[in-house]
């Protein structure tokens, strides 16, 4: 969807201490307290621990002072008193020392809650400070799946040396241990993490943890009986979802598989040009109007472009896909409407028939009782589309845009129409009926003494807003509306059986829509297909929508910003100390189940493209990128070949971070450009070249390289299941390091964020003290196959026996990196295992 206002927030060593969600350790009840103006309607608290959520903790008035109550974890919690729903406040009994920067030239409130580990004498060699430890399994132990329970153990900052945790079976006789890592340091206080897998029959695992410093040795547990948490979650998300490769399409610009669905030239100032024509060219011969102030205002010719993606040429590419080695596809809408982007719905009941059939719709005799609706022609060519990406290995989700319509509705049209008598009338927010005459006059809406309204683009704007209902999220007659088209696309031949529908949703501006449409529509699509997959487009943190109630995942734009901070960043890059810090958190602030499932994303539909993003340094994410609103300065080249190679680095990251790395089309083809609309070019072809413009021709190196990181991500089991775990930063030399550890083994990550060679030593876990490693990243040591020629198959990624090895000895690792290098170290014996 087109922008939309977050809260931003700077993510530093303070902030991480708002982790709470993630690393609770403890929960204590704090009372809010806002003394406000006698006009205050209503008051919320919004923060880091509510995902900044406007309406997710309202605040109880008496006279002119609001409070609530809220349950918050043991850490420092940054938030800001929302009043009448926009005006976002500070609260005076802030504690100013943790205060952050809001992103906004302004500062986030913050309060501590729980023990400064601070205030504790230095740790003392030999010596294991008991009192500062703390775990509590009801927040402590979180079960994620296949039996695996993840656990968090404080200690003091620097006390222990060593932590394990021990497995105790139902006897009381100590099982298998694993070793435990501090995954974050904060306000005096090492938080050690690791998993343990179940070995009992009663679904339960029992534990202790025991910890050692020099000559000092202790064990922590439950007041002399095991820790005993349960194994199984509290929600699952899908399996297939952890083992993701995601491939993001904008239809009308990926493929024109059938010319002969092609928008007609001059179609409602709709204007269809060559695919490869120049972009930053007007375009006189094929009806655009002259003059540079027409392109994006005036007459608007880049808004009125079409070039003729479809269904069909989808269908072409997946061999292509699967050449990459993506295994789920997300599609911008592709349900009728008017646009070129679809995020105007006419009609969620059938695909657009520019991506099928023209002129299939509308189809006779439908009205709004599904035993009415019809498949058109469009319809079909879709359903087809989905056996056959079956066949070849693919999820499919595509985006629900549940929040408002285009004009061009047909609930909305027959509102204009009927006015208050519409059978409608009561699914969208009219401002003003005004003149019953003027009912079914098009003329007059939106002007005085016509119908006005409310839309998500602003009054009587182009996408007309459902109403809402505070009890059941959306208004009766759009929330049922909605229930029927997800039965509709799940399940499509209604037999129960859901395996010709769609395998999930990503849903589009969710948090305009109250959390009881979401609960609620969450439980049907999980009767329908327990398997499906739920993302939301959430830019802030997310917790108010990933407590199991409503969504699986999000797109990781959280992600996308620390990782652009420190690769793409040239003067305000942050160092690579920060860098690990802000990644632990986006690693460790949701639920493991919800963590592994994320779309890891550098960017979409909605910003610039990533590889701009490296020639255009130094700003804000998705900020000051819009050429039509001002940005001069944004420069429209290509990537040079330091560009490339730290983008490189960037991709590094994105395939071995927790969660599903997602590419959006066209980055693997070596595309660039700047944000809406010059980030949905036609998708670059070498069958079609040669390209009129800067983007010539399909680029094949970088291609290469996204399949051989792709491979490699599936050749190693602890990218897509493992833990993760910041090791070691060193800011003087740019080095930053992090560890994936999973039952299969450890794979060992490195970046060299400086322009010089540098040599590094790295503790190396191992039993035995000694072991080898091999550098998966490095093209030497590796090669692609495609193991047969099954209709699903993709590269797959095997060590060249010429593989160089690299020695562990004495739980350290020593090697060079080139300038802007990288190095993925695992255990050969566990590559493609």
């Amino acid at each position: 969807m087109p922008r939309h206002p977050f809260c931003k927030f700077t993510l530093g060593l303070a902030l991480l201490a708002a982790v709470s969600l993630c690393l609770p350790l403890a929960a204590r009840e704090h009372t809010f307290t806002y003394e406000g103006p006698s006009h205050a309607r209503t008051v919320s608290v919004a923060g880091s621990f509510n995902g900044w959520s406007r309406d997710a903790n309202p605040m109880q008035r008496n006279g002119n002072v609001w409070t609530t109550t809220l349950e918050l974890a043991d850490g420092v919690h940054y938030y800001k008193f929302v009043v009448n729903g926009d005006q976002w406040m500070n609260d005076p009994a802030s504690m100013r020392e943790f205060e952050e920067a809001d992103g906004h030239g302004g500062v986030n409130s913050a309060v501590l809650i729980g023990v400064d580990g601070r205030d504790f004498p230095e740790a003392k060699p030999n010596h294991i400070n008991t009192e500062a430890m703390a775990h509590d399994p009801s927040t402590d132990a979180v079960a994620f799946g296949q039996g695996r329970v993840m656990l968090t153990l404080r200690t003091q900052a620097g006390d222990a040396e060593r932590v394990f945790a021990q497995a105790i079976g139902p006897d009381g006789k100590p099982l298998a241990r694993t070793a435990m890592h501090v995954t974050s340091t904060r306000l005096g206080f090492d938080y050690f993490q690791s998993a343990l897998r179940v070995t009992g029959a009663d679904e339960a695992l029992h534990y202790r943890f025991v910890l050692n410093d020099g000559r000092a040795d202790a064990t922590f547990d439950d007041a002399g009986q095991a820790f005993t948490a349960s194994s199984m979650s509290d929600f699952e998300t899908p399996a297939w979802a952890r083992e993701a490769v995601w491939y993001q399409i904008f239809p009308e610009r990926f493929r024109n598989g059938d010319p002969s669905n092609d928008p007609g030239q001059g179609d409602d100032g709709k204007v269809l040009l060559p695919w490869t024509s120049d972009w930053w060219v007007t375009h006189t011969k094929h009806g655009e109007v002259a003059g540079d102030h027409n392109f994006y205002t005036g007459h608007g010719n880049v808004w009125r472009r079409r070039y003729g993606g479809d269904i069909q040429g989808v269908q072409e590419k997946l061999p292509y896909l699967r050449s990459l080695g993506v295994n789920a596809i997300y599609f911008n809408p592709v349900f009728e409407g008017e646009s070129m982007h679809k995020y105007d719905a006419s009609d969620f009941r059938h695909i657009d028939d520019n991506f099928g059939v023209r002129g299939d719709l509308p189809v006779p005799g439908e009205g709004n009782d599904p035993e009415d609706w019809k498949w058109s022609a469009s319809d079909r060519v879709f359903l087809e589309f989905m056996q056959e990406a079956r066949k070849q290995g693919f999820r499919v989700v595509i985006d629900g845009v549940f929040n408002h319509v285009g004009t061009d509705h047909f609930a909305f049209q027959n509102v204009l129409k009927n006015g208050r008598r519409s059978q409608y009338a009561d699914w969208f927010y009219i401002t003003d009926w005004g003149n019953p005459g003027n009912w079914g006059k098009p003329d007059t809406v939106g002007r005085p003494g016509g119908i006005q309204y409310n839309a998500w683009d602003g009054p009587n704007g182009a996408l007309p807003a459902f109403a809402k209902d505070p009890r059941l999220g959306l208004a009766p007659g759009p929330r049922q509306h909605i229930f029927d088209i997800t039965r509709r696309w799940m399940d499509p031949n209604g037999d129960g059986d859901p395996s010709d529908g769609i395998d999930g949703w990503r849903l589009d501006v969710p948090g305009d829509i109250p959390h009881p449409f979401w609960r609620d529509w969450r439980e049907l699509v999980k009767s329908i297909n327990p398997d499906a997959y739920i993302t939301g487009e959430v830019w802030s943190f997310a917790h108010p929508w990933l407590e199991g109630d409503q969504f699986d995942a999000v797109m990781n734009y959280q992600f996308a910003m620390p990782t652009l901070d420190f690769f793409a960043d040239r003067r305000t890059a942050d160092p690579p100390s920060r860098f690990l810090q802000r990644l632990t958190r986006v690693a460790t602030t949701y639920a493991p189940q919800v963590a592994f499932v994320n779309q890891n994303l550098f960017n979409s539909h909605d910003t610039d493209r990533m590889a701009s993003m490296f020639v255009n340094p130094d700003r804000n994410y998705d900020q000051g990128n819009r050429l039509q609103d001002g940005a001069d300065d944004y420069s429209r080249r290509a990537p040079n070949k330091n560009e490339w190679q730290r983008i490189r680095q960037a991709l590094v990251c994105q395939m071995t971070f927790k969660g599903a790395p997602m590419t959006y089309y066209g980055d693997e083809a070596g595309m660039w450009g700047p944000d809406d609309p010059s980030d949905r070019m036609p998708m670059i072809w070498p069958d079609l070249e040669p390209y009129k413009g800067q983007q010539e021709r399909f680029n094949h190196d970088v291609f290469r390289y996204y399949q051989r990181m792709i491979a490699m991500r599936q050749a190693l089991r602890p990218l897509r299941d493992g833990l993760f775990r910041p090791v070691f930063a060193d800011d003087s030399k740019g080095i930053a390091a992090y560890s994936r550890d999973s039952e299969a083994g450890s794979v060992m990550v490195v970046f060299n964020r400086s322009p010089s060679a540098r040599t590094v030593t790295l503790p190396i876990a191992t039993e035995r003290g000694i072991g080898r490693l091999v550098d998966v990243a490095d093209r030497n040591n590796v090669e692609l196959t495609f193991a047969d020629n099954a209709p699903d198959a993709r590269p797959i990624l095997t060590l060249r026996p010429t593989a160089r090895q690299i020695l562990v000895a004495d739980g350290e690792v020593t090697l060079e990196i080139k300038p802007y290098g990288y190095a993925v170290l695992a255990d050969p014996a566990i590559v493609g295992r």
